[in-house]
C-alpha cells in the first residue's frame, strides 16, 4: 500500500527491480569464513553466494580485515583475480590499523598473495603510491612471515594449486598480458613454419575462415622465439605479413604502431615493397584513428591524416598491388568511419573482385549496409543481396547477410521477423567470435527493447564470453552492460552492480551514447541494493550523459530518480536541487510523468523537512498545476492527465504526512474523502489505511472495528498484501494494548500463514 512512504510520486517511475543480499543479516565475519573454507573445499557455488553476503558487511570496515582478507582469497581462487587487485587496493591502508599480529599476518599475506597473481596475469598495475608494485609485493610477504609462525599457518591459505585457470565469474577486466592461444593453435617453430603459416593466414583471410584468429595469435606467441630464427627473404616477408595481420589483436595504439613498424621494417630487409607498402598504409591508418582520438574528426591534422591514407591506398593501386589496396581502404572505412564510407567500401569490393576475391567482395559489401541506412532500407537490401549473390554459401557472409536483414527488419517495425533473422545468425555464425560478437550484440540490443530478459541473459553471457576471447576490453564493457541489465531486472543486483560499474568507466571512454543507459542501470541497481549514495552517483552521472545528447525526457527521469536517491540517503539539500532539476526538464520536454512525480515528492520533501502545512498546501497544488501545464501541450500524454482520477492519491499522499506527523484527525479526515471519491478495490484499500492510521496512535476504539471490517473485505477481494498489513496494524496496536491473546488470534487469523 505504500503506507510507510509517502514521499513517492509516480510509482512508473520507481526502479523495477527489488531485493536484497540474502545474507544481508548474517555476521560478516561469519560468511566471510565460510566462503573461505567453501573454496579451498571447491564449493565454488557456494562460496559465491557466501561471499556475496560477507562483502557489504566487511568492505568499509577495517576492524574486519581479516574477513576482507578471507574475501580477497576466495576470489583468487575463483580465478577473479581481476576483482580482487581492484578491491585490495584502496584498502591497503589498513594494514596500519592491524589490532594485532595475527590480523597483520593474515591482511599482509593474503595482499601479497593477491598482488603477485595480479601481477602474473599483468592485472597488477607497475606503481602503487609510487612504489614499485613487486617491492610492495615483497614487503607484505615479509611483514606476514615477521609473525611468529606465519609460513605454517598461511601456507594452506594461500595455496596456488586452489586457484582456478579461468574465472568463475564474468571478468571485470581484461588480463594484461597475451594468452596462451591454446593446444590447437599453430606452433611455428623455424623459418620454413614462419612461411607455411603465413600462407595459411592468407587463404583464411580471404575465405573468411574462422581459425584465422587462432593462427595469428599462435604467431604472437611463438614470435620472440622464432624470428631470431629466420634467414631467407622468403621467411623475413612472411614475418612481416603475419606481424601486419596479426597488429590490431594487441588493443594498444602504442603496441601496434611498434608491430607495424616491425613488419615493415622485416619487409625493406626480405625486399618485399608491396609488404612495405601495406605496413606503411596500415601505419597512416592507424596516425588517423590517433587523430581522431586526440583532436577530433574536424581537426585539420585528422584531414592531413586522412589524406595520407587515400595517397597510400592510391599508390598500391597504382603498383598493381590491387588485394593490398582493397584491404588497406576497408580497415580505413570500418576503423575510422569517415563520411564517405559507403564509396570507400565499394571501391574496396571492386578492387577485389578484380584480384578474384570473392568473398573478400561480399564482405565489404556487407560492411557498407549500415553505413548506407541513412539512404533507407533499400540501399541496404542492394548491397546484402549482391553480397549473397557473389558468396551466399560462405557462413560467415551468411550469418552477417541474416544479421543485417534482422537490423532492416527491426527499424521498419517488423520485430517478429527481426527476431527470428537475429537466431537465425547467432546460429549461423559459427566459432568465428568476432562476427559473433557483432551480431550478439545487435540481438542483445533488440532484447533490451522488448524487455526479454531470459534471453538477453543468455546471448549477453556469450557475448561476454566472446569478448574475453577477442581480448577486447571496449567489447567486454558492452557486454558487461547488457548482461548487467539483465541481471538488474532478474532481481540479482549485486551481480549487475559489479558488472556495471566495471563497464562505465571503458564506456565512458568509448561509447559515450550508452553511458546513460549503462548509468541508469547502475542506478537501478544500486537502488535495489540500498546503496542510496551509489544509486544517486550513478543517476547523474546518467543525467550528465542525456544531458550531452540533449534527450530532456530522460535528464528529467534521471534527476527524479537521483533526488529520491539523495532522500533516502538523508541528504535533504541534494534531494530538493535534484528534484528542481528534474522539474526543470520535464517541463522543458513536456514529459507529463516527471512533472507529477517530481512536484509531489518536492512538496512531500518540503513537508517531512521543515514545514509541514506548507509541504501539504504545496501537494493540494500539485493536480492544478499540472494541469495548466498540460493544457499548453498537444501530446498524448497530455490528452491522457486526468486531475479527477489522482485527486485520491493525493489526498492519501498528504494523509501519510499527516499521519507521520502525529496529526491523526487530519489524516483520517484525508483518508475519508479520498474512500468517497473512489469504489472497488482502492475503497478497501483506503478503508484499511485509515483504520491502520489510528491503530498506529493507538485509538483502538475507532480503529479495530475499521481494521476488522477491512480485514475481511481485503480477504474476500483477494488483496493478501494489504491483508497482511492491515493484520500487523492492528495485532501491534493490541498488543500495546495489553492483550497479548487478541493480537496473536488476529495475525494467526490474517497474517502470512492465515
Amino acid at each position: 500500500m505504500g503506507v510507510d512512504d509517502p514521499r513517492r510520486g509516480l510509482q512508473l517511475l520507481e526502479p523495477v527491480v527489488s531485493g536484497r543480499l540474502a545474507c544481508s543479516h548474517a555476521p560478516g565475519a561469519a560468511l566471510a569464513h565460510d566462503a573461505d573454507l567453501r573454496s579451498r573445499l571447491h564449493d565454488l557455488d557456494g562460496a559465491v553466494a557466501s561471499f556475496r553476503g560477507a562483502w557489504p558487511l566487511v568492505r568499509d570496515d577495517p576492524s574486519r580485515s581479516e574477513a576482507v582478507a578471507c574475501c580477497l582469497r576466495v576470489l583468487v581462487r575463483l580465478g577473479n583475480t581481476d576483482r580482487a587487485v581492484d578491491l585490495l587496493l584502496p584498502r591497503l591502508a589498513w594494514l596500519g590499523t592491524a589490532q594485532d599480529e595475527t590480523q597483520r599476518m593474515w591482511f599482509a599475506g593474503t595482499a601479497a598473495w593477491v598482488l603477485r597473481h595480479g601481477q602474473r596475469l599483468g592485472l597488477a598495475p607497475d606503481l602503487v603510491d609510487g612504489r614499485a608494485v613487486a617491492d610492495l609485493q615483497r614487503d607484505l610477504a615479509a611483514t606476514a612471515r615477521a609473525v611468529e609462525g606465519a609460513d605454517a599457518r598461511l601456507a594452506a591459505a594461500l595455496d596456488d594449486d586452489l586457484v582456478a585457470p579461468e574465472p568463475t565469474l564474468p571478468p571485470t577486466r581484461l588480463p594484461g598480458i597475451d594468452p596462451h592461444p591454446g593446444p590447437t593453435a599453430p606452433d611455428p617453430r623455424s623459418g620454413d613454419d614462419v612461411v607455411a603459416l603465413a600462407r595459411r593466414v592468407a587463404a583464411a583471410r580471404r575465405e573468411l575462415e574462422p581459425g584465422l584468429e587462432r593462427a595469428l595469435r599462435g604467431w604472437m606467441a611463438a614470435r620472440d622465439t622464432v624470428r631470431p630464427l629466420l634467414r631467407s627473404p622468403a621467411e623475413w616477408a612472411a614475418a612481416a605479413s603475419l606481424d601486419r595481420s596479426s597488429s590490431y589483436l594487441l588493443r594498444d595504439p602504442a603496441r601496434e604502431r611498434a608491430r607495424l613498424e616491425d613488419a615493415e621494417a622485416a619487409a625493406e630487409r626480405a625486399g618485399d615493397a608491396e609488404g612495405a607498402a601495406h605496413a606503411r598504409a596500415d601505419l597512416a591508418v592507424l596516425e588517423v584513428r590517433t587523430t581522431l582520438r586526440d583532436h577530433g574528426p574536424g581537426s585539420p591534422r585528422t584531414a592531413d591524416a586522412r589524406a595520407a591514407v587515400h595517397r597510400s591506398a592510391a599508390d598500391l593501386e597504382a603498383a598493381g598491388h590491387t588485394e593490398a589496396a582493397a584491404a588497406v581502404w576497408r580497415w580505413y572505412a570500418l576503423s575510422t568511419r569517415p563520411g564517405d564510407a559507403v564509396a570507400v567500401l565499394e571501391r574496396a569490393a571492386a578492387l577485389y573482385a578484380a584480384a578474384g576475391r570473392p568473398t573478400r567482395r561480399a564482405l565489404c559489401l556487407l560492411d557498407a549496409a549500415p553505413f548506407a541506412a541513412s539512404a533507407g532500407p533499400g540501399a541496404v537490401q542492394a548491397l546484402v543481396d549482391e553480397a549473397e549473390r557473389t558468396a551466399a554459401d560462405n557462413p560467415v557472409i551468411r550469418a552477417q547477410a541474416l544479421d543485417l536483414r534482422a537490423r532492416t527488419a527491426r527499424a521498419v517495425g517488423d520485430v517478429e521477423t527481426a527476431v527470428a533473422l537475429h537466431e537465425q545468425a547467432v546460429a549461423a555464425s559459427g566459432t568465428a567470435d568476432a562476427p559473433r560478437m557483432t551480431t550478439l550484440f545487435a540481438f542483445c540490443d533488440l532484447l533490451v527493447e522488448l524487455g526479454d530478459w531470459d534471453r538477453l541473459e543468455r546471448y549477453a553471457a556469450d557475448a561476454l564470453a566472446s569478448a574475453v576471447r577477442l581480448r577486447d576490453p571496449v567489447a567486454l564493457a558492452v557486454a558487461q552492460r547488457h548482461l548487467g541489465v539483465a541481471w538488474v531486472e532478474a532481481g540479482r543486483p549485486a551481480e549487475a552492480a559489479e558488472l556495471l560499474e566495471a563497464a562505465l568507466p571503458v564506456i565512458q571512454q568509448h561509447i559515450p551514447t550508452l553511458v546513460g543507459p549503462t548509468a541508469w542501470a547502475l542506478g537501478n541497481a544500486s537502488t535495489a541494493l540500498g546503496a542510496w549514495a551509489d544509486a544517486r552517483r550513478a543517476f547523474t552521472t546518467a543525467s550528465a550523459a542525456f544531458t550531452a545528447e540533449q534527450r530532456l525526457r530522460e535528464v528529467g527521469h534521471a534527476e527524479y530518480r537521483a533526488g529520491m536517491s539523495a532522500w533516502d540517503d538523508a541528504d535533504h539539500e541534494a534531494a530538493a536541487a535534484h528534484l528542481e532539476h528534474a522539474l526543470d526538464a520535464a517541463h522543458a520536454s513536456g514529459a507529463v510523468d516527471v512533472v507529477l512525480a517530481a512536484s509531489r515528492s518536492r512538496a512531500a520533501l518540503r513537508a517531512t523537512t521543515g514545514d509541514l502545512d506548507a509541504g501539504v498546501a504545496d501537494l493540494d497544488a500539485v493536480l492544478e498545476s499540472v494541469e495548466r501545464f498540460t493544457a499548453g501541450l498537444d501530446t498524448a500524454e497530455a490528452e491522457e492527465f486526468d486531475a479527477e482520477v489522482l485527486e485520491p492519491d493525493i489526498l492519501r499522499q498528504g494523509a501519510h504526512l499527516l499521519a507521520a506527523a502525529g496529526r491523526v484527525d487530519e489524516a483520517v479526515d484525508r483518508l475519508g474523502r479520498a474512500v468517497d471519491l473512489v469504489g472497488g478495490d482502492f475503497a478497501l484499500v483506503l478503508g484499511a489505511e485509515r483504520g491502520i492510521v489510528l491503530a498506529d496512535a493507538d485509538r483502538l476504539e475507532e480503529g479495530e472495528p475499521q481494521l476488522r471490517a477491512s480485514l475481511a473485505a481485503l480477504r474476500r477481494a483477494g488483496l493478501r498484501r494489504e491483508q497482511v498489513e492491515a493484520a500487523q496494524a492492528l495485532a501491534g496496536a493490541l498488543d500495546r494494548a495489553g492483550m497479548p491473546e487478541a493480537a496473536q488470534s488476529v495475525w494467526d487469523e490474517f497474517g502470512p500463514e492465515g
